[in-house]
């Protein structure tokens, strides 16, 4: 039975994706991943490529370093993290650009998804690639924006969120 790109969108366009689903599609889904990967909507093509990453096979490795190789860091965090799901040489041969990405997310991503029997030869990589991002990791950086904290954390804040009392937001209610 042929998958249409409208049952690949139902999977993928939710905010919280049915990745089961999306394994369910098999291979015929393949082609419509391609599409969204190379589309427009960067946050569409992450969740296209992990779901190539869960379905897997030869289409879905190809279509996997199409991804790795993306402008959109989303996307190439998607692909390192669906590396995971390949065999120990398909993940290596997609991690061994990501553990060195210029954007720190991509390589932290890419550095945890690196298999226990990965070749001597990409652990090593890891080990050489730098641990945490900082300032001059981002292409454009802002002086006005403290890395790693979410909008309105101060630096050596309790780590709480603005309106956040008891550890609960506005609206929430403790469920005792």
């Amino acid at each position: 039975m042929a998958v249409t790109m409208e049952e690949v969108r139902a999977v993928l366009d939710p905010d919280e994706p049915d990745y089961s689903a999306a394994i369910l599609l098999g291979p015929d889904a393949l082609p419509h991943l391609q599409v969204l990967v190379a589309g427009d909507d960067p946050m569409l093509a992450s969740k296209a490529t992990y779901a190539a990453g869960l379905i897997g096979g030869e289409d879905a490795v190809a279509l996997l370093r199409e991804a790795a190789s993306s402008e959109e860091p989303v996307v190439r965090v998607a692909a390192a993290a669906t590396a995971a799901n390949l065999s120990a040489e398909e993940s290596s041969e997609l991690l061994t650009a990501l553990v060195s990405d210029p954007d720190p997310g991509v390589r932290k991503v890419a550095r945890n998804a690196v298999p226990e029997d990965a070749p001597a030869a990409l652990r090593e990589q890891v080990e050489q690639a730098p641990d945490e991002p900082s300032a001059g990791d981002h292409e454009t950086h802002d002086p006005r924006i403290v890395y790693g904290l979410m909008p309105g954390e101060q630096p050596g804040g309790a780590g709480t969120m603005p309106g956040e009392h008891d550890g609960l937001m506005p609206g929430e209610k403790r469920r005792d």
